[in-house]
């Protein structure tokens, strides 16, 4: 999903959430359903050895979205992984605010989980750092 869809969808959440939450739960959330994003930075940084967001952003539409149909194995966003989930779900039960941001890592996950089914590519990147490591040594890895 781009930028504009998250920001849309956090946003129709919000709306739903304000009556019942404060400012200070809505802005985790917030921050988890977006910034969860950061790690296409990170990803575009090892790939490419560049750093200008744009070129970040750039990267994705056309260099990916253009080719996802012929991709076997697009790599790792750190962030959406499994143990990622894990350590904040462990985190959120230490401080209870970090639900909050626990439950918008998760919006956005499914609605990055969502979006890959309806584009027939659910696969095209790992949701684990273990099944990251497996799949690395596949054929067409990387993709540039």
């Amino acid at each position: 999903m781009t930028l504009k869809q998250h920001l849309q969808a956090t946003g129709a959440a919000v709306a739903v959430m304000a009556p019942f939450c404060n400012s200070h739960e809505i802005a985790l959330f917030s921050v988890g359903s977006i910034l969860i994003d950061v790690d296409h930075q990170i990803f575009y940084i090892v790939r490419t050895g560049r750093y200008d967001v744009s070129g970040m952003f750039r990267y994705f539409r056309e260099d990916v979205d253009k080719h996802l149909q012929q991709i076997p194995y697009l790599g790792i966003c750190i962030f959406h992984t499994v143990e990622f989930l894990l350590l904040v779900s462990v985190l959120a039960v230490f401080y209870q605010p970090l639900r909050w941001l626990l439950a918008g890592l998760i919006l956005h996950l499914s609605l990055d989980i969502f979006d890959l089914i309806r584009l027939k590519v659910p696969f095209i990147r790992a949701y684990s750092i273990i099944e990251h490591l497996i799949r690395r040594r596949q054929r067409g890895y990387p993709f540039v």
